[in-house]
């Protein structure tokens, strides 16, 4: 029996036929009419799936910047949509009655859905700007119609090839988003077959990362953080002092760490904090020196400083710097330990829990938007060095200050007391350099509570008062 509006199969040509096969898929992609070009056969079958683990390899390959290497223990991810794509085929060839031509489907399913892999795969590699242009549904409907379009497309080949009736077409969609798509669907994300090679670590570099995985960060760590916080000092009564928490969250990276200890020197000399500030870093240079920048030492460290603040007239500047991820997660890392990484949510709840009222936040990184309204309130001034949907710039490994880093505290706050003031000079600054090197806008925002304002004025009062005096005193003071 012939199978329904499909030549007979003619001695194998290996190359015409993956053409042939590749033609009648992108028909059947489009809905037209598509089995007169297909070419059955074992060999044919393996020519189609073999084309498309190229092409997964080639796309892998393409995401990967630098060096990269073949991953053979990815394959079986790869090749795990075999057996259901076989499954689909024989339900229908069974609903169908045309058993015999069940080779003949796989194939054409196979160049079908070569020609979908192709198109989600290229979708992977459009630019990240693009994708936040379309907003959370668009971009679901962009990933998702491909496959509701491949289902369609699949009853459709597949009833024309088998010849099947009205009633056996109606059910085909339901076999194959069942038997083959649901399956895809469950597996998730598959491992590439191309990945990238970490380079490996010169002598110093080595040495460098030694303390970090070292069993005596284990037992020094918890002493580096309770002498940190036992020199904290009290606050005045009727005095409003200004106290500072640092962190540098990122370890692979020191200009999270040189920013950190900058503002550290900085806050001490313009606004007085020395006895009254915690700096905690992730870097594997001090590891053994500093108390590490986790939730858990944040905690602590929160805790303690609102216990010795004055809680009605001091304030806190905390001052957070690392990379950002778009779901406003604060990169809180360092190799190899795994640590809990830190949200607006989280941050929010420990100064709450440590009774912290009068409240400075400066977020530096990527995404960091996404703390302004979370973090926001009458008794906070909050910043960020992006918008919510923005990357930051500057945190690269030599340099000594971020964009932003450099503009607020290097430059800014050298001329003014002003947070709310450095704030817009530093904006203004960023957006110019941004511009200059073809950058795309970081945007910093800001939020500043009614109630913060004039404890912010007090200290900026204070401070000029005792520049003045300093300025005037001669030499001898």
């Amino acid at each position: 029996m012939t199978e329904p509006h499909a030549l007979p199969d003619r001695p194998a040509r290996p190359l015409r036929d993956l053409c042939c096969n590749l033609f009648a898929g992108l028909r059947a992609l489009l809905l037209w009419r598509a089995t007169p070009w297909l070419r059955s056969g074992a060999a044919a079958w393996i020519a189609l799936e073999l084309l498309a683990l190229a092409a997964s390899a080639g796309f892998d390959a393409l995401r990967v910047d630098g060096a990269g290497q073949f991953m053979p223990e990815a394959l079986p991810g790869k090749l795990f949509h075999l057996p259901w794509l076989m499954l689909a085929v024989w339900v229908i060839a069974r609903l169908s009655g045309r058993s015999e031509a069940w080779l003949r489907g796989v194939v054409a399913m196979s160049a079908l859905w070569f020609w979908l892999s192709l198109l989600w795969n290229g979708f992977t590699l459009l630019p990240a700007d693009w994708w936040d242009t379309l907003g959370d549904d668009a971009t679901d409907l962009v990933w998702w119609a491909p496959a509701a379009w491949g289902v369609i497309a699949s009853a459709v080949l597949l009833g024309d090839l088998f010849g099947a009736r009205l009633k056996q077409r109606l059910a085909m969609p339901a076999v194959v988003g069942l038997c083959y798509l649901a399956p895809l669907i469950a597996l998730g994300t598959q491992a590439p077959l191309w990945q990238a090679v970490e380079p490996e670590q010169d002598a110093d570099e080595a040495e460098r990362w030694a303390a970090a995985r070292s069993e005596a960060l284990i037992y020094r760590q918890p002493h580096l953080l309770t002498a940190t916080l036992a020199q904290v000092e009290q606050g005045e009564p009727g005095r409003p002092e200004l106290y500072l928490l640092a962190l540098a969250g990122h370890g692979a990276q020191d200009v999270f760490l040189r920013e950190v200890e900058k503002v550290e020197h900085l806050f001490a000399e313009r606004f007085g904090t020395a006895g009254r500030s915690v700096v905690l870093a992730n870097n594997p240079a001090t590891v053994l020196q500093r108390p590490l920048a986790t939730v858990s030492a944040l905690e602590a460290s929160l805790r303690v400083l609102g216990e010795r603040m004055n809680r009605d007239e001091d304030v806190l500047f905390v001052f957070l710097t690392s990379h950002g991820a778009e779901d406003h997660r604060f990169d809180l890392s360092l190799w190899p330990w795994e640590l809990e990484q830190l949200t607006p949510q989280r941050l929010g709840q420990l100064l709450d829990e440590a009774g912290i009222r009068n409240r400075v936040i400066l977020v530096s990184a990527c995404f960091s938007g996404g703390f302004i309204e979370p973090l926001a309130g009458p008794d906070t001034l909050v910043m960020s060095a992006a918008r919510a949907d923005r990357s930051s710039h500057g945190c690269s490994h030599e340099a000594d200050w971020t964009f932003f880093g450099r503009a607020y505290f290097d430059e800014a706050l050298r001329q003014t007391p002003s947070f709310t003031e450095a704030f817009a000079r530093a904006r203004a600054a960023v957006a110019s350099r941004e511009k200059a090197e073809g950058l795309t806008p970081s945007e910093p925002q800001i939020a500043v509570g009614e109630a913060i304002k004039p404890r912010l004025d007090a200290l900026a009062g204070r401070l000029k008062t005792a520049a003045s005096a300093h300025e005037g005193c001669g030499p001898h003071c």
